[in-house]
């Protein structure tokens, strides 16, 4: 590659052996194509989009998929079963019913706080649907039944998995009752608005989720995440400033500038990946910003973790606990903004690291 004011040019050739009697290399030019800046900005954002969705296909290159839990001298390597948030019998049994469909995994774990309230037992468990042999739509519905999935969701998620290209379900545990979540992700558009417009990517809807009491699935609803993959940094925290906390005017503000100019010290402008959700008949309205690129550890986050801990009151015993053993882990994203229920809240998400999609865990 070379380059001079105004075009960048791109030189394709091919290897010769060097002269006899010599260890070095010579080659031949065989094309010479230039390119304006802006052209090869664009190429740049397709070759990105097209890397993003072989990694959910196929996984990135240089990365071995995270494995189901093994058998090691008898004895089962650690899992997402031996997670501290996996506990009761709702939570383990979606986790086995995923294992038993025999495919690579990846697990996220997360912490929500809120007003002097702090939730740590909440976990996805994700992987890539062309990896499921032997009919995914039957496997994935018998699943869904096994945990108790409203009549009417699953006949749309049945309806929408095949344009599906990641599946997932989480589980959520609040003070009084628990959720079972079941996600669509829609990855294959992201190349799709990148290729129409490079300039400017439209958005689009990424993940379409179904949520439901685990102890009456009467009580349902479905969140829409729609990612807008134009956004630069400054574009980001305008939006979360003006939207969600009236021109940075908010403690959690504070949290999320900083946590964002902490990533942006690690990964480019346009790596970042911003959502906004919306759920049907409740007032959440949210955002979340994936920052797995910058492979950050949930100890680097540590002033601003402080920081949401003092804001929303919560006990610092309390924190430690579920803080103090996923120091390590790696930081993956930050929702906020004001949940279901009508209250403020930040949710951290981490993982044991990053990986192929956007460096999200859920495609290991």
């Amino acid at each position: 590659m070379e380059h001079r004011e105004g075009e960048i040019a791109l030189l394709f050739g091919e290897r010769l052996p060097g002269p006899a009697g010599t260890a070095g290399e010579a080659a031949r030019m065989i094309r010479r194509i230039v390119l304006s800046p802006a052209s090869v900005k664009r190429l740049q954002i397709l070759l990105d989009a097209a890397v993003r969705d072989y990694g959910s296909r196929y996984g990135m290159l240089g990365e071995a998929p995270q494995a189901e839990p093994v058998r090691q001298g008898g004895a089962t390597a650690p899992g997402p079963e031996s997670s501290p948030a996996v506990r009761g019998e709702k939570a383990l049994r979606l986790v086995r019913l995923v294992r038993d469909l025999d495919v690579p995994y990846g697990f996220e774990r997360s912490f929500k706080g809120m007003p002097a309230t702090l939730l740590g037992k909440r976990f996805l468990i994700g992987f890539k649907k062309d990896m499921l042999r032997e009919d995914p739509p039957e496997r994935l519905a018998i699943l869904c039944r096994a945990i108790g999935m409203p009549a009417d969701d699953l006949a749309e998620f049945c309806r929408l998995l095949p344009e599906a290209n990641i599946v997932l379900f989480g589980y959520e545990e609040g003070a009084t009752s628990s959720v079972y979540k079941a996600y669509l992700e829609f990855g294959k558009k992201f190349e799709t608005v990148v290729r129409e417009n490079p300039d400017g990517p439209a958005s689009f809807l990424l993940h379409l989720g179904f949520k439901w009491d685990t102890a009456d699935s009467t009580r349902h609803t479905r969140a829409r995440y729609i990612c807008y993959p134009s956004f630069s940094v400054q574009a980001i925290l305008e939006r979360v400033a003006d939207v969600f906390y009236a021109r940075r005017q908010a403690c959690p503000f504070d949290i999320v500038k900083g946590i964002v100019d902490l990533a942006l010290r690690r990964m480019r402008d346009d790596e970042f990946l911003y959502l906004e959700v919306t759920e049907e008949g409740n007032p959440r309205r949210s955002f979340d910003i994936n920052m797995y690129r910058a492979n950050l550890a949930l100890r680097d986050l540590s002033p601003w973790l402080e920081m949401m801990r003092r804001h929303y009151g919560i006990a610092a015993e309390a924190f430690s606990a579920l803080y103090d053993p996923a120091e390590p882990q790696i930081f993956g994203h930050l929702s906020g903004g004001i949940d279901r229920l009508g209250r403020d809240f930040l949710t951290v998400y981490f993982g044991v690291k990053g990986s192929s999609r956007r460096g999200d865990p859920y495609a290991a």
